[in-house]
């Protein structure tokens, strides 16, 4: 769940600033904790959800997670990545994995590059055992495939208390994406819900009207925020009106539900979660629809740091994009350096408390950041041994 959250996260603030969709799905089969080299997934996906998003001018973005085999602990993941793209030529699609291979100069002039990303990104899904592919129709899209051999850590999974009996209850799942409903229906029943879904807000007043004409009803309505014709605020505002105030009625949303959840809340929602739907993440809430919250359920503080600057040192450039945007999200001010030499150089050049904090890469040209910390910490400035420096 941490992994993808992380990365729709990143791609959802991409994709939106872009106009474009972004969709993610997970299979109900895949284990919530595998054993692999977290990071090194993360780039692979990033790399080539990040290619998706360059090469992509309208439509959408989709990652699908499944599992394709098992055989005891071991399973093989499959990662599939879709986009309405440019497309790349069959003649090109044997290159693309190799160094500094672009399909053509007019190419290259919008979605230019190192052209090193796809070939790294080829390597380390290699290291990890596994393969990658790539389909593509040349003004259609296309369709990276990623599978990576993982172990499943069965004692690691922490499965949520079930103080809710959830046995026979019922729900309805309003989505637009048919994918998405499939799924969570599927979840559902595994849980031991009956579950229905239809896919627009129209739909589900017609369908929640009807039940209640015949004293009928959900006990949890899971409605879409993004849907066309009408949102899922709406959808609940005009459902609330119907059922009154005993259905628990749920919005589900891609990564950013902060922005929406006081409007959802004044519209009846009773709370908001994130996709995909993890059979873990639907029981927890639940639960915490019910009153039946576990502190480690609980929503995590939220800071205001507005006024607060941080230095960033970072040698990689994706990286260093990445900080900044997720930072400046928060209203901190964000100043970035390439090397721990120029980290250095900027806290002892500005005054005693310009910098409240310091992310601190450790492997840089120059100087690296376990240097860079020394040093920090020994000059004369005031707040030398004060200033947090992060660890990256």
């Amino acid at each position: 769940a941490d992994l993808i959250a992380g990365i729709n996260t990143m791609i959802y603030n991409q994709t939106k600033s872009k106009g474009l969709d972004y969709e993610c799905t997970v299979s109900d089969e895949i284990a919530e904790t595998y054993v692999g080299d977290v990071m090194k997934l993360q780039q692979v996906l990033l790399n080539i959800l990040g290619t998706a998003v360059k090469v992509t001018k309208a439509g959408r973005v989709t990652l699908d997670i499944r599992p394709v085999s098992e055989k005891g602990d071991r399973s093989v993941v499959r990662f599939t990545v879709n986009d309405t793209g440019i497309g790349i030529q069959e003649d090109h699609l044997e290159k693309i994995f190799s160094p500094f291979e672009q399909e053509d100069t007019t190419t290259t002039t919008v979605f230019g590059g190192t052209g090193l990303g796809l070939a790294i990104t080829k390597n380390l899904v290699n290291l990890m055992g596994g393969s990658i592919r790539v389909r593509s129709i040349v003004g259609i899209g296309s369709e990276f495939t990623v599978d990576v051999p993982l172990t499943i850590d069965a004692s690691a999974i922490v499965r949520p208390k079930l103080n809710l009996h959830l046995e026979k209850m019922s729900a309805l799942i309003v989505d637009d994406d048919l994918i998405v409903c499939e799924q969570a229906q599927k979840t559902l029943q595994d849980i031991g819900m009956i579950g229905e879904w239809v896919t627009s807000g129209l739909e589900a007043i017609s369908r929640v009207r009807a039940n209640h004409a015949k004293s009928a009803h959900y006990d949890f309505i899971l409605i879409d925020w993004k849907m066309p014709d009408m949102d899922g605020i709406e959808t609940t505002r005009q459902i609330r009106r119907i059922v009154g105030p005993d259905v628990t009625i749920i919005i589900i949303t891609a990564y950013d539900w902060e922005s929406i959840e006081l409007e959802a809340k004044a519209a009846g929602a009773n709370l908001l979660i994130s996709k995909p739907l993890l059979k873990s993440s639907l029981i927890s809430a639940f639960q915490r629809a019910r009153g039946q919250e576990t502190p480690r359920e609980q929503k995590p503080r939220s800071f205001d740091f507005t006024g607060r600057r941080v230095l960033v040192a970072e040698d990689n450039q994706i990286n260093s994009e990445i900080a900044r945007t997720l930072l400046e999200e928060k209203h901190l001010a964000v100043e970035t350096v390439t090397n721990g030499l120029r980290a250095m150089e900027l806290f002892l050049k500005n005054p005693a408390g310009y910098y409240d904090a310091i992310l601190m890469d450790i492997r840089m040209p120059l100087m690296d950041g376990l240097q860079a910390t020394v040093n920090i910490r020994h000059c004369n400035k005031t707040d030398a041994r004060t200033v947090p420096i992060i660890a990256m």
